[in-house]
């Protein structure tokens, strides 16, 4: 009887994907995600990462991408001022599921392409409303910039700082002792610390309301 003929072995498939890296990334956090941490948490050898993505910066960006992809961005609606709230609120939401994915959008030196799509398309949805491209863009990037800084600044804020305390704790006392030390600056300090203390995201909120009064104000016609 003739021994079978032997078959070609096929090479394993891949355990991981770039979604997967990217995935355990948000998971851990991209303000304190490692590449063995990673690997860890997938269950594989640190080199296996290396199939998928470059380096830790382009493992970042693969997580920013893929969390900004995952996101239903508002429907639109009949009012302009109501859809850019929703927007704002779903980048807000965002930020506030990743820690540390406002701060790697606002430090990284490139833009992920899931970004520059849900950009574009907001834009050209109030160009629908009527704006014309320059005021989107303008009107958009100013939102996102505003919530993409106060839900990094709020997580900065609560990292730990001085005396087993928090950097909100020393910005605290800071803002305290210029109005203890200067009379003139006490009202404007005290509304600082309790901004400081108080609800990030009803600040956000404020800040957001302000930003959509100044469209409305360039937009009249609308």
């Amino acid at each position: 009887m003739n021994e079978a003929t032997p078959t070609r072995r096929q090479g394993r498939p891949a355990r991981i994907s770039r979604q997967d890296v990217a995935e355990a990334a948000l998971a851990i956090g991209l303000d304190t995600v490692t590449l063995a941490a990673v690997a860890e948490r997938l269950g594989v050898d640190h080199s296996s990462l290396y199939r998928h993505i470059l380096n830790r910066d382009d493992m970042v960006v693969a997580a920013v991408d893929h969390a900004v992809g995952s996101v239903v961005w508002a429907v639109p609606e009949e009012d302009w001022r109501t859809y850019l709230a929703d927007v704002a609120h779903a980048a807000w939401d965002l930020y506030m599921r990743y820690p540390g994915l406002a701060e790697a959008i606002r430090r990284h030196s490139t833009t992920p392409m899931a970004i520059i799509v849900a950009f574009s398309r907001i834009c050209r949805q109030l160009e629908a409303f009527g704006f014309t491209a320059d005021d989107a863009v303008l009107i958009v990037d100013s939102i996102m910039d505003m919530t993409c800084d106060s839900a990094a600044g709020w997580l900065w804020v609560n990292q730990a700082g001085e005396e087993n305390g928090t950097v909100g704790d020393s910005m605290r006392r800071s803002w305290q002792e210029a109005a203890s030390a200067q009379h003139d600056l006490n009202r404007h300090a005290t509304a600082m610390t309790k901004i400081i203390s108080g609800d990030p995201e009803d600040w956000w909120r404020r800040k957001l309301e302000i930003l959509l009064d100044g469209a409305a104000a360039r937009t009249r016609r609308i």
